[in-house]
């Protein structure tokens, strides 16, 4: 007589054991994948939004397009960004009508204006801004309220740089992918800060002269250092870090503590946490900084320092 043969208990609960155990390894390594394919989604989105910048630049006399100017409150001064400046060369990312101003508006929040895996937003919405990539405020000015007269000390506003202006285009970042303001707010820089004093401490043995620099880097992740905070590589999403530009305009590390970098020349890559430098990525020398510069009067007259 034939015996039917069966799994004892025994079996059966080792076999649910590899299963299980299989599954721990497993499961992170999904994850890993599913993290790097939309890592290089962003850095296809990254390099289409640079591109665009620069053949915006190469129809406007090489200079970049500002990061922001106008005013939202105003339909006299509309407000427009990059994005805006930037979408005809692309035709790809998200468009609406401005409530106040009437004029159409990009506010970086589809299409290749996008860090895939940055908190989401209204698209059709124009009251919300994106901006997960934000420009180099030094190369692309913030002239947000420039036709007010207090702005710049007399209604004139700060020109973007021209691609000729800039001494090293491979090592300058024109773009990254950034940190944004929560949606209590709405609003969002559509810009990565470039004060020193939100990456680095002191650089120079002799401050405001370049020529005594003797280290460079970002340590503001770091919590041993003088100008760390914990916003750093953050989404600003609650209401005491709202509007901070440690987490609403600064790199933002989403991709295992990396961040995706564009440079003037074109190319993009990615960053580790910490492995960004600012002197010789952020910081672009320009010579028509002021204490009448609104934010940029924080660079006179002591930095680099």
């Amino acid at each position: 007589m034939n015996k039917k043969s069966a799994f004892t208990l025994i079996e059966l609960l080792v076999v649910i054991a590899i299963i299980a155990i299989l599954a721990a390894i497993l499961f992170p390594v999904f994850a890993q994948a599913k993290l790097a394919a939309k890592k290089a989604v962003t850095i296809s989105n990254m390099k289409e939004s640079s591109l665009g910048l620069i053949m915006y630049s190469s129809d406007s006399d090489d200079y970049f397009p500002m990061a922001e100017y106008g005013d939202d409150y105003s339909a006299a001064t509309p407000h427009i960004t990059w994005t805006t400046m930037v979408y005809p060369y692309i035709k790809n990312g998200d468009q609406a009508i401005d409530p106040v101003a009437g004029n159409r508006v990009s506010l970086g929040k589809a299409g290749v204006f996008i860090d895939v895996v940055a908190p989401t937003v209204p698209v059709n919405d124009p009251t919300f801004d994106g901006y997960s990539i934000g420009v180099n405020r030094l190369i692309c000015t913030d002239d947000y309220n420039g036709g007010e007269s207090w702005f710049n000390g007399a209604g004139q506003v700060l020109p973007a740089l021209s691609s000729t202006q800039i001494d090293a285009p491979a090592d300058r970042v024109l773009a990254a992918t950034k940190g944004m303001n929560s949606t209590a707010d709405k609003w969002s820089y559509p810009w990565i800060v470039d004060w020193q004093t939100q990456y680095i401490g002191s650089i120079a043995t002799t401050p405001g002269d370049a020529s005594t620099v003797y280290r460079d880097g970002d340590t503001s992740w770091n919590p041993t250092s003088t100008v760390y905070s914990p916003y750093i590589n953050t989404d600003c999403e609650s209401g005491i870090s709202d509007g901070k530009w440690e987490c609403a305009a600064h790199p933002r590390y989403r991709y295992a503590n990396h961040a995706v970098f564009a440079y003037t020349d074109g190319h993009v890559n990615s960053l580790g946490l910490g492995q960004l430098r600012w002197w010789h990525n952020i910081y672009v020398p320009r010579g028509d900084l002021s204490t009448n510069s609104w934010v940029y009067g924080w660079y006179y007259p002591s930095e680099p320092y």
